[in-house]
């Protein structure tokens, strides 16, 4: 598969998601992608994001819990 944005080779990948849910950020790992191998767009099967909205709805157990720190650019 050739990349969407700059043309390049795509390969399957496992990448780690951040999403922002009602304010809270969730981090998924493990995720199937295809990725493009010079710009890194990623790519994801309509199968692989159906199940990555089925998760977040869920709020399944937290594998594990990490700190993230929180930096701003700008002024709020």
């Amino acid at each position: 598969m050739k990349c969407l944005v700059c043309y390049h080779d795509m390969a399957e990948r496992h990448v780690t998601l951040d999403l922002h849910c009602d304010g809270v950020l969730v981090v998924i790992e493990e995720v199937p992608a295809i990725v493009c191998e010079h710009c890194g767009e990623q790519v994801f099967t309509p199968d692989v994001t159906r199940q990555v909205q089925a998760l977040v709805q869920q709020h399944p157990k937290a594998v594990r819990t990490i700190a993230v720190p929180v930096l701003c650019l700008g002024t709020r």
